[in-house]
């Protein structure tokens, strides 16, 4: 669903969050905003074809900061165009806790955390025995007392992977886990296991999780008998890798490792991550002697991080199957219907929801339609099997029966825990299976999710979907999942179909379509209101002009209830307006502009381009009809712009430079406050002579001769080329350094304080202003 909300610009993003919530009853707490960006890939695509545009999703930080990060720029710089809502996607986690008792929740975990303490004990009890005990490690293991009750085990059990897994409910295995490790764990070399879940410490003695990928059989290792011969025996290694880090990270280990306490069970040292693994699903195409490219909407997927690749795999297929449901008003029963019945009645429902003719699906989107039943039941059978295979393995790792593990197990295996047989069967299922879909999931590089033109590279992968590797073991931060659909597939019939994946279907929440639509009517509005006041603003373009801003100081203003007027007779509280308009007109005016925003939390500086003219302001609209200056002349009221301050930097410090306009002076030295308006410009140097013994612009600088005399050349040649120009001579005042500028560069969006001088002063201060002391 689509939500327009309006917020302050140094509002939280907390804030927006609460909003949402409040909006689509999702807590906040499982909320990932990301900023998107919709990019045309396929420009020469017809403007409903599903690849021509990708949706990039870029993830905002968690922590909190003002709503004016979000902002989208006006890319114009003009105020009266209304710059579009910023679009910012919401996404649910994909997680979903599962709701049981609490209790008994609790009476589980607190058994179960004892019963691993007991085993990390125990086990750091055999490690510590004598090397020359008689008896059989392996009878050991199969003598030992479980660490934990096999009833709570099996209670634990029968809530991962039932008919609500990975539908309704994701369950995290993080316990199960804790227990698998500690229920495989090796006594003897015979005894290593792929996928075995470990705490290992590395060679700068730091504890890591980590699981074992390889078993290493048959390694020479020399040694030294009591009488000095030297002989080679045959080890068996594993190679652990570790969690969150790459392949060359991986060290090796031995049983003596395992015995010496250097690996641990899991957790045992190590502390488990509080959140669950997170990574980006691409959609990617390609077409025949074309490149691969993105399309579509990308998304997010968040896994427990003991999740089995399988597990995890059948999460990516979950959330995968919203691309494949058609909009809501095409219903699977129309498929049985002839081409032109089923249109009729599409388009029937269509105008039943309130839908616009121009939504009226193409037949090609229609054949989609009617084939994406059968592609979502091989999807739900696929989900079905990883489920099954996932609780059958971790059922059998902790020698717990359950009713389907003999169908999973090979007839001829005399283990209770066979691996290889249950992989072999779920694989055998895959191969069968994973075909029937439009897409192939794919493990790439999070910066390169294009992988090569044939659609694969060094560093991409088909998905893994083993039993002994977990997600959080297999995957990290630098990778990334791509869903790449395949150009065309055949149904049942042997008909080729287009491109399966089907946009999903948003809804825009009434209110926010109503604060959209009003929205656009009030920027039609405010565009031409600002055109009108740019007729007095000429050579500026974007921003917002300065009649504007006036307008809105003196516009009137309905008080607030801790501002309202009290009565000085009765001393009751009334309601009440206020407005301000301009009584007395001084000769020379000042415009302070406000360019800081503070709120309780966040402050920012307001860099709004305000178009003030340069000459021929006219205050009269903002004075009081009953004020002095309707009196006077028309020149009472008209102002010309003398100086500027500008302030470069932000709210914790900055550069202030001033513009100035130059006014010629007479023998005297007096300056002249009447100026010629009818273009004629400033004579700054009356002679070569002069020209050549100036300085230029800069005052006091400290440089070398060379430099100075060139500087010099620079400035005057500057100066000679604005003195022969039409336009007043503006002067830039930036520390030492004075450089005239072109007049159209005088108004910028770091101007701070204006000053305005009137062209018809007041007789009391013409000799103050003309005289100098």
């Amino acid at each position: 669903e689509e939500y327009v909300i309006p917020m302050s610009r140094l509002a939280d993003i907390g804030d927006l969050k609460l909003q949402i919530q409040k909006l689509s009853g999702i807590p906040s707490n499982r909320l990932k905003l990301c900023k998107s960006e919709e990019i045309i890939v396929n420009a020469e695509t017809d403007i409903k074809s599903r690849c021509r545009t990708y949706v990039k999703i870029t993830a905002l930080p968690d922590k909190e900061g003002p709503c004016v990060h979000l902002a989208k720029q006006n890319p114009t710089d003009d105020v009266s165009t209304p710059v579009a809502p910023t679009t910012i996607i919401a996404f649910e986690s994909t997680l979903n806790h599962r709701l049981t008792d609490a209790k008994k929740s609790e009476n589980i975990k607190n058994e179960l955390e004892n019963g691993i303490e007991n085993s990390d004990a125990s086990t750091n009890d055999d490690s510590t025995a004598d090397e020359d005990e008689d008896e059989d490690p392996i009878s050991l293991r199969k003598n030992k007392k479980p660490f934990v009750h096999k009833p709570i085990l099996q209670e634990l059990c029968a809530l991962y992977g039932d008919n609500l897994e990975c539908r309704f409910y994701d369950t995290n295995p993080l316990p199960l886990a804790k227990a698998m490790s500690r229920s495989m764990w090796p006594k003897s070399p015979l005894d290593f296991k792929l996928g075995l879940r470990v705490d290992a410490i590395d060679h700068r003695d730091h504890w890591f999780p980590g699981s074992v990928v390889e078993i290493i059989e048959g390694s020479d290792e020399g040694s030294s008998d009591e009488d000095g011969s030297h002989k080679t025996t045959k080890i068996t290694q594993v190679r652990i890798h570790f969690d969150n880090f790459s392949s060359k990270w991986d060290e090796k280990y031995t049983i003596d490792h395992f015995q010496r306490s250097q690996v641990r069970p899991l957790y045992s040292h190590a502390n488990p991550k509080a959140k669950p693994t997170e990574f980006v699903v691409h959609h990617r195409h390609n077409r025949t002697s074309k490149a691969n490219f993105l399309f579509g909407q990308a998304f997010f997927v968040q896994c427990h991080i003991e999740w089995s690749t399988v597990r995890a795999g059948a999460q990516i297929l979950a959330q995968a199957a919203r691309f494949l449901q058609p909009p809501p008003f095409y219903s699977s029963g129309l498929k049985d219907l002839k081409k032109e019945e089923s249109k009729q009645k599409v388009w029937q429902r269509m105008k039943d929801l309130g839908f616009h003719p121009t939504d009226m699906p193409s037949e090609k989107e229609l054949d989609v339609y009617k084939i994406t039943d059968n592609i979502n039941s091989v999807l739900s059978e696929i989900i079905d099997v990883l489920i099954e295979a996932d609780k059958v393995y971790v059922s059998s790792a902790l020698s717990i029966t359950t009713s389907n593990i003999d169908k999973q197990i090979a007839p001829n295996s005399t283990s209770s825990f066979n691996v290889s047989a249950m992989s072999a069967r779920l694989s055998k299922k895959l191969t069968y299976l994973l075909p029937l879909l439009p897409f192939e999931i794919r493990i790439c590089a999070a910066d390169s999710p294009l992988g090569t033109q044939q659609g694969c590279s060094n560093d991409e992968v088909a998905f893994p979907f083993s039993l002994v590797r977990t997600i959080g073991n297999y995957m990290n931060a630098r990778h990334a999942v791509v869903l790449h659909w395949r150009d065309s597939m055949k149904s049942s019939r042997s008909q080729r179909h287009p491109l399966m994946y089907i946009p999903p279907y948003i809804g825009v929440h009434k209110q926010g379509r109503d604060i959209l639509n009003e929205l656009q009517s009030n920027g039609a509005d405010q565009k031409k209101k600002y055109n009108g006041r740019r007729s007095n603003v000429t050579g500026c373009h974007g921003g917002i002009p300065l009649g504007v801003c006036l307008t809105e100081f003196c516009k009137e203003q309905q008080l607030q209830n801790s501002e309202c007027w009290k009565c000085p007779k009765c001393e009751e509280i009334r309601e009440g307006k206020q407005s301000m308009t301009l009584w007395r007109l001084p000769d020379l005016l000042t415009f302070h502009m406000k360019r800081f925003n503070c709120s309780a939390r966040w402050r920012e500086k307001i860099t709004t381009k305000v178009n003030f003219p340069l000459t021929s302001l006219n205050m009269k609209e903002w004075c009081d009809q009953q004020s002095p200056a309707f009196n006077g002349s028309e020149d009472s009221y008209v102002y010309d712009l003398i100086g500027v301050v500008n302030h470069y930097g932000g709210m914790t410090g900055g550069h202030y430079i001033a513009t100035c306009k130059a006014t010629p002076c007479g023998s005297d030295g007096s300056e002249e406050v009447s100026h010629n308006y009818s273009g004629a410009g400033i004579s700054v140097f009356d002679t070569e002579e002069e020209a050549s013994q100036s300085v230029g612009w800069r005052i006091g600088r400290n440089k070398d001769r060379d430099t100075a005399t060139m500087q010099n050349r620079v400035a005057t040649a500057a100066a000679r080329s604005v003195a022969k120009s039409s336009e007043p001579l503006w002067l830039q005042f930036d520390d030492d350094l004075v450089e005239p500028i072109p007049p159209k560069n005088v108004v910028s969006e770091m101007a701070y304080v204006l000053f305005y001088r009137r062209r018809r002063i007041s007789p009391s201060n013409i000799a103050k202003y003309s005289t100098m002391e």
